[in-house]
């Protein structure tokens, strides 16, 4: 019998373009962005439509695992993998892996992310279970999606030759990895049928993952390594992945491993990363009016999202795209197309030292 999926759910992430919402405590995954849900729960929810509960871990920084345990009651608590230290996503799931294999030698483990949004989840769930059957043969399968816009934030990746399909899904050959490609790249790649954005999305064996890590990080391999042989000792554990190398899953692994290790499962998921004020706006409405949760009265003003955790009334006169946001002790002001800047405004207050993060 085929072993089940095992879906590791990454929400460690700090998300600070989502700043004054998104702050260092509760960062963008665990607030109800979008419904009455956080993006966490909706997460675990589309998890749970994928495969059983005892195979779903999270892999978060230590210091939100009690926000996880209280969003998420049912996770069970020895499957919630707590990062001793922020060592980007290779490290992170260098260490899921290491567990998940430990637990389950050679089972498949599946990457989604607790601050996307996915609205087509039957959509996932298809092309999951059909890059679970690439992964059983040592691929790193990835499901992409169609780019909606030439975006610089993102990871592209050309796709090359139409492959076999698996269970009816599309399958393509992979070419190359390109992350976040200045602007002239990316209206060049949005233009073409070749590229596609990178969601990542993986699905992979652990097994294969860590042998990925052994080829093209091996000194993280080895803090690894010994994490494996220690992993009923918190304290080697810390030590050893506050050594590992700072550097995302894209950078250390996937630009490294050859063309022919990777295939891609082309999808449309409906997916956004909401990762600005603007995408935001854009997932809740996509027309022109604006996008205002109290009772408000504008004149000769739109395209504006105006969002506050106080019930005031709300007033806008001739203003056009902007983006307002009061937390209560900070007021955030923006031109809309300027919303993924606000990250350079956290760094300040980084410098600081100040309590607004």
């Amino acid at each position: 019998m085929k072993k089940s999926l095992q879906i590791v759910i990454l929400a460690g992430g700090t998300g600070t373009r989502l700043w004054p919402f998104s702050r260092e405590k509760t960062p963008k995954q665990f607030q109800p962005l979008v419904g009455n849900k956080t993006l966490f729960q909706l997460a675990v929810s589309r998890a749970l439509k994928i495969t059983k509960l005892k195979n779903i871990f999270v892999a978060t920084n230590k210091q939100f695992v009690k926000i996880v345990h209280e969003q998420s009651p049912r996770i069970l608590p020895k499957n919630i993998l707590a990062e001793p230290a922020f060592r980007d996503t290779a490290t992170c799931l260098g260490f899921a892996a290491t567990v998940l294999e430990k637990q389950k030698p050679k089972g498949v483990m599946v990457v989604l992310y607790a601050d996307h949004l996915i609205r087509d989840e039957a959509e996932l769930a298809r092309k999951i279970r059909a890059a679970a059957v690439l992964a059983r043969s040592e691929k790193l399968a990835i499901v992409e999606i169609e780019s909606q816009f030439p975006a610089t934030q993102f990871g592209w990746v050309k796709c090359g030759k139409e492959l076999p399909p698996v269970h009816g899904e599309k399958v393509l050959s992979f070419k190359k990895f390109t992350e976040k490609p200045d602007i002239i790249h990316a209206r060049r790649f949005h233009s073409s049928e070749k590229y596609l954005w990178n969601t990542g999305l993986y699905v992979w064996r652990t097994d294969t993952l860590l042998k990925k890590f052994r080829e093209h990080l091996p000194q993280t391999s080895r803090h690894l390594a010994k994490i494996a042989r220690n992993l009923n000792s918190p304290k080697i554990i810390a030590h050893e992945y506050s050594t590992c190398e700072k550097i995302s899953i894209d950078y250390g692994i996937m630009e490294r491993v050859a063309t022919s290790e990777v295939v891609i499962l082309p999808a449309k998921l409906g997916w956004s990363d909401v990762g600005t004020w603007e995408s935001l706006k854009d997932e809740l409405s996509k027309d022109t009016e604006n996008l205002i949760e109290n009772d408000h009265i504008t004149l000769d003003s739109s395209g504006n999202f105006v969002k506050t955790t106080q019930k005031k009334f709300i007033a806008l006169v001739g203003v056009k795209n902007l983006v307002i946001v009061d937390s209560g002790d900070t007021l955030l002001v923006c031109e809309k197309s300027q919303s993924g800047e606000i990250k350079k405004v956290v760094q300040k207050l980084v410098a600081r030292k100040t309590k607004l993060l």
